[in-house]
């Protein structure tokens, strides 16, 4: 599009585009919710009541109004950004802060909350032990480095 044609100024359209990204991110956050909602999640947040047929419509709802954001930026010659975070390192990060949660149960940090017997020690460095080994396998493989197409590094875990 001609610059000549815009109809906002550079601070208006700037407020456009920040609106529109964050109109994206709620979007987001609804997906994530019914992403959530339909996980196996051991501590959820929310009760499964979409139904999957609710569940896309929804998706597709949600599709057209990010459709409609483009054409909305395209009219004033404004684009999303290219995303600069990978979404593998993303993965990558919250594994270690999911290492450090669980170093954070070793006794020597439980005390903090009261002693702890030699049989809780126990028990706590064998939760310990299972938790980081299936941590560290898929930290492992998220860090592997890629083949290809990740179907391709596909495994049953």
């Amino acid at each position: 599009m001609n610059e000549e044609h815009i109809s906002l100024n550079p601070s208006q359209r700037q407020r456009l585009l920040i609106t529109c990204k964050h109109i994206d991110r709620l979007l987001g956050d609804i997906e994530a919710t019914l992403n959530a909602a339909a996980s196996r999640s051991v501590f959820p947040s929310y009760l499964g009541d979409i139904t999957p047929l609710q569940r896309k419509t929804m998706e597709g709802y949600i599709a057209r109004l990010r459709a409609q954001l483009l054409q909305v930026l395209a009219k004033h010659s404004l684009a999303p950004e290219e995303p600069h975070i990978s979404a593998s390192h993303s993965i990558d990060v919250g594994l270690t802060f999911i290492e450090i949660a669980i170093a954070e149960l070793d006794p020597h940090y439980m005390r903090g909350y009261g002693p702890v017997s030699k049989e809780g020690a126990n028990d706590l460095q064998g939760m310990i032990a299972e938790l980081q080994s299936a941590v560290k396998e898929l930290h492992l493989y998220v860090l592997r480095p890629q083949s290809g197409d990740l179907g391709e590094r596909a495994e049953t875990p």
